[in-house]
């Protein structure tokens, strides 16, 4: 069976596929991402706050501000704040906002209540000011809006917004907001993943080198109380608030573990957590590695991970495999120095977007750590985004075959604009492409040896016939499809699973193990290639 280290929460940034193992002290973010780091706001409005009309205007214009500027097609602010309004139908079905051409109707109930002409289509303050005037003027007569809080209006609002965007561009409230920063920078806390259990929260995995492990917390370990608080009636964002604090302050759990029969007192001081993405296992002389998703230390810990297997097997290191199979993405920078650590020259990714500031090329400068020995790169449905950029640059480069199925096809990349309220809007503002110059969006990664493109009965089989000549090869696929035809031609080569297949794992080790095996793979010899190639 494939190598599960963790116990881990994914959550797919798509329509398509959604995965949850166990509730974490944070929420994975499953995006390409650029963090606007220019921001630095705090979660400044409490959750049950009502709507304040001046405190909206700002945080309307704000977001108006940067998607207008930096959204991958050109939009105007009128053409969003007339989708927003227009959504405050979903919290009071009789609010009806009538558009004609030069001005609005707000209407109840059927009856026209204001009419209110429009500012310059371009003027994203005027447009805020107007969106949040009509929600203010709305809650006067609608009973719903008088009960909502301000943050479910903002919410309406902005997912009014985010239909007229294209579907990885969104709106999070501030408590999703906060859980995305810290798994992209960090927290502090003291480092366990937990699944609410009927008595409080079951340990599910303790973090390497974290508080909990220094104290001794275990997996299978109940929390019942922190800091004195029965915590057995809360939800798991509750617990996760009491857990959290400042770096250096403590906090106290009260314990049940299997065979004690009296709780367990532990005082842990809190210090910055940031979530360990990359694992290793040794695999006979093989080195195996799953990375999980990308933040800011998935680079470290891969250069580690990956000094630790040649420090272990030493001179009879054979090769590695990276399994991105279910990696969801992440930052975006952090699968580009991922990359840069195996790839010695040339081109790892270009970035092109409609803001001139979202274009850029990165270029490998970093000597081979893996220093030219085999690897192999292990890919399924649901490997998008960053890990799709490092499968690429790795596969392009030559310096990596790519063994399982078609990977997702996320080929864009998110501005994340942290609003006033400590929420945040992420917004599609360019799409990368692969060294080779083909763009991976809505086409993903082709492997080198597709595990889903025949009935294959084992890996031993998949050898033979990349012996015989008889493999089947999907790659090189480079050109761009000419269509959308192509485009599903290609996709349809190696077909897409989300399963994490044994068959991928054996393939990877048999060419490994095998020089041979591996330069026909890589070199596509004595084997037939797909007709697909244009």
């Amino acid at each position: 069976m494939p190598i599960i280290f963790q116990p881990h929460l994914y959550l797919l940034n798509t329509n398509r596929a959604s995965r949850i193992l166990s509730v974490f002290l944070l929420v994975f973010l499953s995006a390409c991402g650029t963090p606007n780091l220019n921001r630095n706001y705090s979660h400044q409005y409490p959750d049950n706050a009502e709507f304040e009309q001046k405190t909206a205007t700002a945080l309307y214009a704000d977001a108006f501000e940067h998607i207008v500027n930096y959204y991958i097609e050109e939009i105007d602010a009128s053409r969003l704040a007339l989708a927003a309004m227009d959504n405050l139908a979903t919290l009071d079905p009789e609010i009806d906002i009538i558009d004609a051409g030069s001005s609005l109707t707000f209407t109840y109930s059927g009856e026209a209540i204001s009419r209110h002409s429009y500012p310059s289509t371009i003027d994203h303050q005027a447009w805020a000011r107007l969106t949040a005037s009509v929600v203010s003027e709305a809650s006067t007569f609608s009973p719903a809006l008088r009960r909502a809080t301000g943050e479910q209006i903002h919410q309406a609002i902005f997912d009014g917004v985010a239909g007229e965007l294209d579907k990885f561009s969104r709106y999070s409230n501030p408590d999703k907001a906060l859980a995305y920063r810290d798994n992209r920078n960090g927290f502090s806390g003291i480092g366990i993943r937990y699944v609410k259990d009927k008595t409080g929260a079951r340990i599910v995995s303790v973090m390497e080198n974290t508080p909990a492990l220094a104290v001794g917390l275990k997996e299978g370990d109940i929390i019942i109380e922190v800091d004195g608080t029965d915590i057995s009636q809360l939800p798991e964002t509750e617990i996760t608030k009491l857990m959290k604090g400042p770096k250096n302050t403590s906090v106290e759990l009260a314990i049940n573990r299997a065979n004690v029969a009296s709780p367990l007192i532990y005082k842990i001081t809190r210090k910055k957590i940031v979530v360990q993405t990359v694992f290793y296992k040794r695999m006979g002389n093989i080195a195996y590695i799953q990375i999980s998703s990308f933040n800011k230390q998935t680079p470290q810990n891969l250069l580690t991970k990956v000094r630790t297997a040649q420090k272990e097997i030493g001179d009879d290191l054979l090769g590695y495999i990276l399994d991105l199979r279910d990696n969801g993405g992440g930052i975006k920078a952090a699968s580009v120095t991922s990359a840069d650590l195996f790839i010695s020259s040339g081109t790892i990714s270009s970035v092109q977007g409609r803001n001139p500031k979202s274009h850029d090329l990165s270029i490998a400068k970093s000597r081979d750590v893996a220093k030219g020995q085999p690897i192999i790169v292990l890919i399924n449905a649901n490997s998008a985004s960053s890990s799709e950029i490092l499968a690429a640059g790795l596969q392009d480069s030559g310096r990596a075959l790519i063994v399982g199925s078609n990977s997702y096809g996320k080929g864009t990349v998110q501005s994340i604009n942290e609003l006033p309220n400590g929420g945040e809007f992420r917004v599609t503002w360019a799409k990368f492409l692969a060294p080779s110059g083909y763009a991976i969006h809505d086409r993903g990664i082709i492997p080198n040896v597709c595990t889903t493109n025949g009935n294959y009965r084992s890996a031993d089989d998949m050898m033979d016939r990349l012996q015989s000549g008889t493999l089947e090869m999907t790659y090189p696929l480079h050109n761009k499809a000419s269509d959308n035809e192509d485009l599903e031609q290609i996709r349809a080569s190696c077909p897409q699973t989300t399963e994490m297949m044994e068959i991928d794992l054996e393939v990877a080790k048999s060419l490994i193990n095998s020089s041979k095996l591996f330069n026909m793979a890589k070199n596509n010899t004595n084997s037939t290639t797909s007709e697909l190639i244009n």
